[in-house]
């Protein structure tokens, strides 16, 4: 079958750059798509190529809908196909119901919710016509399978939308792409958390103290691309929904002043 093509939205930085690196470490082909981060996206194109990966760095801006659809043509154009996309992108940021303002809450709608839809849409267009097929995981946030709390409310207001249509998304793109999602939780350092209080948080956010990493959840997509999967939504927090809360645990578990 050859190595398969990956367009990583997002893919600069966070966790993004880690599932690029990880689909990169098993002979897959990467397109690293990139906002604002060009520096970085350059860096991780390097970074395989000195190991001896493919990839290529694409810039789009995910809240205009011809960018979108010029992203994936490109893709296409580069390497003749594209396999797997992971609409990882997102914008996140902390604001409450009480507070958020329009452009907010727009731009969440844009890139969080509208952006993987039209992603996927270019995507099967563009399969379609080469009568080939392919696979979408929407990267969600466990939040939205029944742990909401107050927290990051335009963020969520996007990721709630997306995650709720992984089984139409996959009904409706049939035959030509399947779709999948995964919810992550805590993974990496947000907002102001400092690094004693993301050890902190990933040691008291699970009901075992163990958080899954970028990587558990990277090789949480790469099971997703099997063919045995569609219109599946995969939980991978280490059991982070287990635990009802009003806020988010980079805020409920900071690290004590004298904390061993």
């Amino acid at each position: 079958m050859g190595r398969r093509v990956v367009l990583v939205t997002g893919a600069a930085k966070r966790a993004g750059r880690a599932f690029a690196e990880y689909f990169s470490e098993r002979g897959d082909a990467l397109v690293v798509h990139y906002g604002a981060s060009a520096s970085e996206a350059a860096s991780l194109v390097a970074s395989i190529r000195l190991r001896g990966g493919t990839a290529v760095a694409m810039q789009a801006d995910l809240r205009d809908p011809e960018q979108i659809r010029v992203l994936v043509e490109r893709a296409y154009r580069h390497y003749g196909k594209v396999d797997v996309l992971i609409n990882n992108a997102s914008v996140f940021g902390q604001d409450a119901f009480s507070d958020f303002n329009v452009e907010t809450l727009e731009e969440a709608w844009l890139v969080n919710y509208r952006a993987p839809i039209l992603l996927a849409r270019a995507f099967y267009d563009l399969a379609k016509a080469a009568n080939a097929t392919g696979v979408v995981v929407n990267v969600v946030d466990q939040k939205v399978k029944g742990s909401f709390h107050k927290d990051h409310f335009t963020y969520t207001v996007g990721k709630a939308g997306i995650g709720n249509l992984t089984q139409m998304l996959a009904i409706s793109a049939h035959p030509v792409l399947r779709v999948n999602a995964v919810f992550p939780g805590l993974m990496l350092e947000s907002d102001d958390q400092t690094a004693d209080d993301f050890a902190y948080a990933s040691r008291h956010a699970t009901p075992l103290g163990v958080i899954a990493t970028p990587e558990d959840v990277a090789g949480a997509i790469d099971l997703l691309t099997s063919p045995a999967y569609n219109g599946f939504d995969f939980l991978v927090d280490g059991g982070q929904h287990l635990v009802k809360r009003t806020q988010d645990v980079l805020y409920e578990h900071r690290a004590p002043k004298n904390d061993e």
